[in-house]
This record gives C-alpha cells, sequence and structure tokens, in this order.
C-alpha cells in the first residue's frame, strides 16, 4: 500500500486502554467476539490485502499472553465468511466482487508483521486482486455467533486532477527544478517549489512525495570508476503528510529546498571511509491521496496520540458497524510523461553542485557536480 497513511493498528488500543481499567469481567462479555479490520484498498496494487482479527477480553488471562496466539488473534475461517461487494459507478448497485477473498498469511505474500506484543507469524489476511475506483462494502458473516457485520468505504477516483509545480517545469526550453539558487544580492540561497493540483484535488487527505534518482558504484584505490558497478537506486521523500485541505480547491504545498537537503543527509548512508560513490539523477514528483474514511482514521488516530485531555477518547474512530478499524481506499497522482514536460524532472546545475558540498550531503559520496541520468 503506497500511501504513508500507514497505520498503527487498532487492536492494541482496543484490548489495552480500553479493558484493561475495568475490574467487572461481565461489562463487556466473556469470549465476546469482536470484529477488528484494517484496509486501505489502492487500485494501482496488483493485490489487495484486508487485515480481519478479532479483539476479547479473557476472563482468567492476560490480554498480553493473548496477543501471542494465534487461535484467538483470528477468527476460524470454518466460522466466518468474508465477501466484498463493490457498488457500480453506473447504476448503484451492490454487486459481489468476483474475485473471492482468499485468507493467506502474509508472511508467504513476503510481508512481515512488525514484531512487537502481537503474534507476527502467522498473520493472516485476506487477499483478492483486480479491484478498481469504486465504492466497497465488506461482509463478515460469523456463522458460529449469527453475527454479521459491515463497513462501507468510499472510492478514491483520480479522475481529471493534475500536478502544478511552480516556478513551472519544462524540458524544452530547460526549466529546472531548483532548491539552490541566487538570489539579487548574488548570495546562493535555498530556492521553494510550489507543488499544487487543478480543479479540487481528488481526495480528502494527501502526501505530497518526491522521488530522487541516483546511482551507486565503486572506485578503486586510484578513485577510477569500477567497471560494472554502478546500480540504479531511488530514495522516497514524504515532504508533506497528512495535508487535509481547508477547501477541496487550495492543495498548494511550498516545499524548502534545505528539507531536500535534510531529506537525503538523514536518508541516504555516509560513505566516508568506503570506496562507495554517488551520482545525482532525475526527480519526480507525486501525490498519494486518501479517502474520507482515512482522513477520519488518522485525525482520530493523531489525537488519540496527543492525550487529548490527559486521556484516550472513549471510543476510536471506526467505520465498522459493531467493530473495530476501518476500510479505505487511496490512489496515487502522478505527472503525465510529456516530451516537453516529462515526469522525471532535471534540477538546476547549482542544485547538482550543492548536493556536493551541502552541509547535510557532504558525506553522502556525491562526486560530481554533474547529473548522470
Amino acid at each position: 500500500m503506497k500511501l504513508k497513511f500507514i497505520v498503527a493498528f487498532l487492536l492494541g488500543i482496543v484490548l489495552c486502554t480500553q479493558y484493561s481499567c475495568s475490574n467487572e469481567v461481565e461489562v463487556i462479555g466473556v469470549w465476546k467476539d469482536i470484529p477488528v479490520v484494517y484496509g486501505v484498498i489502492n487500485s494501482q496494487d496488483s493485490a489487495h490485502y484486508i487485515r480481519i482479527e478479532r479483539a476479547y477480553l479473557p476472563p482468567n488471562q492476560s490480554a498480553l499472553e493473548v496477543a501471542k496466539i494465534p487461535d484467538s488473534l483470528y477468527f476460524d475461517p470454518n466460522d466466518v465468511e468474508v465477501e466484498l461487494y463493490y457498488i457500480s459507478n453506473t447504476r448503484g448497485d451492490t454487486l459481489i466482487w468476483p474475485r473471492p477473498l482468499v485468507r493467506v498469511n502474509l508472511v508467504d505474500e513476503g510481508i512481515v508483521r512488525d514484531t512487537g506484543i502481537f503474534q507476527h507469524n502467522p498473520s493472516y489476511a485476506y487477499k483478492t486482486t483486480g479491484i478498481t475506483g469504486n465504492d466497497y462494502l465488506l461482509k463478515i458473516n460469523n456463522r458460529k455467533t449469527g453475527n454479521v457485520f459491515y463497513t462501507r468505504t468510499e472510492a478514491v477516483r483520480n479522475t481529471s486532477a493534475s500536478i502544478i509545480t511552480l516556478p513551472s517545469y519544462s524540458l524544452f526550453p530547460l526549466k529546472p527544478v531548483s532548491w539552490r539558487g541566487v538570489n539579487l544580492q548574488g548570495e546562493e540561497v535555498y530556492d521553494f517549489l510550489t507543488v499544487e493540483m487543478t480543479s479540487n484535488g481528488f481526495a480528502s487527505i494527501y502526501d505530497y512525495k518526491f522521488r530522487f534518482h541516483y546511482k551507486e558504484y565503486e572506485i578503486d584505490n586510484q578513485g577510477a570508476q569500477v567497471a560494472g558497478t554502478i546500480v540504479s537506486k531511488t530514495a522516497e521523500w514524504t515532504a508533506a503528510s497528512d495535508f487535509i485541505p481547508v477547501t477541496a480547491n487550495q492543495t498548494k504545498q511550498i516545499i524548502s529546498g534545505e528539507a531536500f537537503y535534510q531529506f537525503l543527509g538523514n536518508t541516504l548512508s555516509d560513505v566516508t571511509g568506503t570506496n562507495t560513490r554517488r551520482c545525482a539523477g532525475y526527480l519526480e514528483v507525486y501525490i498519494d491521496g486518501g479517502s474520507s474514511s482515512l482522513r477520519d482514521y488518522i485525525v482520530a488516530r493523531k489525537s488519540n496520540e496527543g492525550f487529548v485531555g490527559g486521556l484516550y477518547p472513549a471510543e476510536p474512530y471506526s467505520n465498522v458497524q459493531n467493530g473495530y478499524g476501518f476500510l479505505g481506499t487511496s490512489d496515487r497522482l502522478e505527472r503525465p510523461d510529456r516530451l516537453s514536460d516529462p515526469r522525471l524532472m532535471r534540477m538546476s546545475a547549482l542544485t547538482y553542485e550543492h548536493i556536493r558540498v551541502n552541509d547535510f550531503t557532504k558525506d553522502l559520496g556525491f562526486e560530481s557536480d554533474s547529473p548522470c541520468y
């Protein structure tokens, strides 16, 4: 999933903040199953995963112990039926998604859950493929209890918006991205780049991101490049995170050149004393956007993390009926790749030169003032 909106799971909050202070087990019921859902569906992904777990307070056992027991964290697949529906964009009908959700172990999918208090292998989720831009409805039917749970999320559709950069970028004539420039007094200064979207954007919450392309290679003891050692690499920079426009058409973000160099210094390794060297290349800009359900979840999570009023709110945000967690959607807006305005943007000569000598980046091994494309 491509958004940073990458989320701290609600199960810990449910178990550890809502229930741990109660001495009356009967208040919540003994071994009462509660669905906990997490999923962000991005139509650009080749596979989509929805995590469905359960939360409850065992009557005679620590919740921290239960968190390590897979049979306690997950519904028995024979007891529950999980179905995904989509809402037709033309007629509004609710239709079953033609590719059934399949329960998989995320470890087998190459996705390893962070270690912590919860069991991370196995780590089950429901997988499907081929999802496009629709509203979705998730249904969890617990055959054992007879309870049915629903969650619905609206689609994020990247249809008509486009990205504008100011100063505007073009290849013919060359107007490169400049993070370092010269002011009217002839002094070198950091430049700024404004990024915004046309129309009303395409989502409810945004991350503004850049991808920096560069190459790494090895040198011999005489400083000459070793043949066959060049490797192309990228580094992703989230320049503006969790941005919620005050009004839909106010999507402008002003990005500091100084922050760009700080990002490189904090992200790439110091190669001092090694034979590794680097060469800077292109820059990309794109915007990840999330649905209103994702926005509401992130806002609620931040309120919880801030200990509003000194305590967690009584109920965390959820769009799962009679459950916890949320289902959301996301999409990515990229610049189109045109001859005069390509997706991969060049930077100014002074920008490349400054990567070599800037205090934030001088130990990163960028040898040349010239870019490598």
